[in-house]
C-alpha cells in the first residue's frame, strides 16, 4: 500500500451529506469559522469502487479508556486520538483537500504529526479495519446503529455536484 496522505474535506460537502444521515461528524451548531480551525481530517482509503474518508478525532482523555475494535484504531493508546471507521464517509476527488502539516498554522502540529507516522506506519491494518467495518455495517445490527450509511452515501456521493 502506498502511503497515506491527510485531508480535509470541503465544509459543503460534509454539510450535504449530514441532511442524509446525522451521524456524519459535523456539528450544525457551531459556525463554519470553527470547523475551518478544527478541520475534518483523515485519510482516504479504496474499499470497492468508491474513495472513503476516515477521519482522525483529535485526542480526548475517553479515548485513552476505550478499547480497540473493528470500528475504532486508537493511535498510541488513545493518546494522539483515534481513527473513527463508524464515521468514514465516500468522497470523490474533488472534494478532497491536501492537507501540508509544515504549511498549517497550528497548536496541534506534534498531534497531526505523530497521527500521520501512526497512519503510515499502520496503513495495511487500517485498511482492512475500514474494510471489515464497511462489510460488518451492512449485516450486524450493533454496527448499523453507530456506522453512517455507508450504502445511502455512496449514492449521495455521486449525486453531489459542486
Amino acid at each position: 500500500m502506498n502511503n497515506l496522505r491527510l485531508y480535509k474535506i470541503d465544509i459543503d460537502y460534509i454539510k450535504y451529506l449530514y441532511n442524509f444521515d446525522n451521524r456524519i461528524q459535523y456539528n450544525p451548531n457551531r459556525e463554519d469559522a470553527y470547523t475551518a480551525k478544527r478541520p475534518y481530517l483523515g485519510v482516504v482509503l479504496k474499499i470497492d469502487n468508491y474513495n472513503y474518508f476516515v477521519p482522525l478525532e483529535h485526542p480526548r482523555a475517553s479515548h485513552i479508556k476505550m478499547k480497540n475494535n473493528i470500528f475504532i484504531f486508537k493511535i498510541h493508546n488513545g493518546k494522539y486520538g483515534i481513527l473513527g471507521f463508524n464515521n468514514m464517509i465516500p468522497v470523490k476527488q474533488e472534494q478532497l483537500i491536501d492537507f501540508d502539516i509544515n504549511k498549517e498554522d497550528t497548536k496541534y502540529r506534534q498531534v497531526l504529526i505523530s497521527q500521520y507516522h501512526f497512519c503510515n506506519k499502520h496503513s495495511q491494518e487500517i485498511e482492512e479495519k475500514a474494510k471489515k467495518t464497511y462489510a460488518e455495517s451492512q449485516k450486524n445490527s450493533f454496527m448499523k446503529k453507530i456506522c453512517c450509511n455507508f450504502k445511502l452515501l455512496e449514492e449521495k456521493c455521486l449525486e453531489y455536484m459542486i
